[in-house]
């Protein structure tokens, strides 16, 4: 079943490239999400569709505003790290993982 995670920022510009960057790295991990850019006036309209919520790093300020508002609803968000693109879309990508329930389950890692 694919679960939609929407990626915000303050409108929808920046986040629109992370998203698709996110989705690609998703895509190729096997994981089943839609990612989708959403600016932050959006969020309130689209809630109920949403299974995480990804904050860009320019909105640190309002973050746990924003976070106590979607844990009234049952809506998981993190903040994603400032910087490298690259990096940004791998933290998401790993949280994405983290919540995916088809995930395969870690074997450990022997070192001979």
């Amino acid at each position: 079943m694919t679960r939609t995670a929407a990626i915000v920022c303050g409108a929808g510009v920046s986040s629109t490239f992370l998203a698709r960057a996110v989705r690609t790295l998703a895509t190729e991990r096997g994981l089943d999400w839609h990612v989708e850019p959403l600016a932050e006036d959006q969020l309130p309209h689209r809630i109920d569709d949403l299974a995480i919520v990804l904050v860009g790093h320019h909105l640190a300020d309002r973050f746990e505003a924003l976070q106590s508002a979607l844990a009234l609803s049952g809506v998981p968000a993190a903040l994603l790290p400032a910087g490298d693109p690259v990096a940004t879309a791998e933290q998401g990508v790993a949280l994405l993982h983290a919540l995916d329930p088809a995930r395969p389950v870690s074997e450990g890692h022997s070192h001979g």
